[in-house]
């Protein structure tokens, strides 16, 4: 279904008609998400609208149907579901997610630091699910980041459900698994041979920008940070990636050699030396944490003797 288009008021609903707009809870670059309510299911849900002054623009809006058909072919816990598409009265193209109850991953490290090892492999664990899941779709997501990461509160006190948000630049692949040569997303997350231009964004583009965030996870920063685009390119042609163990000098010793590895793989320049796949890039940080447990509980042990 295009969004946008003529032929939408026919087959897409009007927002006013179904939906109650109750306030603004986020606002990006073209489109503001408001919490509103679902009259006809009595249900609270998050609706992203186009804002108006993109209305004229088709790349805008070719960019936003994108975001729709894309979210919708997509299923996973680890994914923001959509509930519907909608269209104002004004003919602003409306997408219609789920409504999440907690905060941003990004806000969660901004309030309260850098996460455990334990937090931040169970983190990236979920999000490499929705990734695995998007993938095996043919869809590039291109914009991985902590902003783009929800943590759902739970009612029994469990951990939190991390869900992966904003497919508005997410790309469908070519029969060759790759995408367009276009620049997209945030420079911090951007996978090196994307910024160089030496190749084109792929599952391993979406791996490296996880391993970022896992990077910025435990230390509360990037492994390369810019004040622009041009500063980070200058930074990655350096190889001035930080040391997570030198940020970290709290965690055991003993997880100093898995974790640099981890990041070495993870982070590396060239695409065919990373993980090949989310689940691997999540298993072999559950390997660190599972270390990170077992000398916990043997220093535990050790002052209770």
């Amino acid at each position: 279904m295009s969004v946008g288009s003529e032929a939408d008021l026919s087959t897409v609903p009007y927002l006013e008609d179904r939906y109650d707009l109750v306030a603004p809870i986020g606002e990006g670059g073209v489109a503001t998400v408001y919490r509103a309510t679902d009259r006809e299911l009595g249900v609270t849900v998050a609706v992203k609208i186009l804002s108006a002054r993109w209305a004229a623009d088709t790349r805008v809006l070719a960019q936003f149907a994108e975001e729709a058909r894309i979210a919708t072919r997509l299923s996973s816990p680890h994914i923001a579901e959509v509930r519907g598409l909608a269209v104002t009265w004004s003919g602003l193209p409306c997408i219609v997610y789920e409504h999440l109850e907690g905060q941003t991953l990004a806000q969660r490290i901004e309030e309260a630091g850098a996460l455990s090892i334990e937090e931040t492999a169970d983190v990236v664990e979920q999000i490499a699910r929705g990734l695995a899941r998007a993938h095996q779709s043919g869809v590039i997501h291109r914009d991985v980041k902590p902003d783009n990461v929800f943590l759902v509160v739970s009612d029994d006190g469990a951990p939190p459900i991390a869900k992966l948000l904003d497919f508005g630049v997410a790309e469908v692949t070519c029969p060759n698994g790759a995408t367009t040569d276009a620049l997209l997303g945030t420079p911090e997350y951007i996978a090196p041979e994307i910024l160089f231009g030496t190749g084109r964004a792929d599952a391993r583009s979406d791996l490296y920008a996880l391993g970022v965030l896992a990077f910025e996870c435990l230390t509360a920063r990037c492994p390369v940070v810019g004040a622009n685009l041009d500063d980070v390119l200058v930074r990655m042609s350096r190889g001035e990636r930080a040391s997570v163990t030198a940020l970290r000098p709290d965690l055991p010793p003993e997880l100093e050699g898995p974790l640099e590895a981890f990041f070495e793989r993870a982070l590396h320049e060239d695409p065919f030396w990373r993980f090949p796949s989310a689940r691997e890039l999540a298993g072999a940080l559950g390997d660190a944490a599972d270390l990170a447990r077992l000398l916990s509980r043997r220093t535990r042990l050790r002052r209770a003797a």
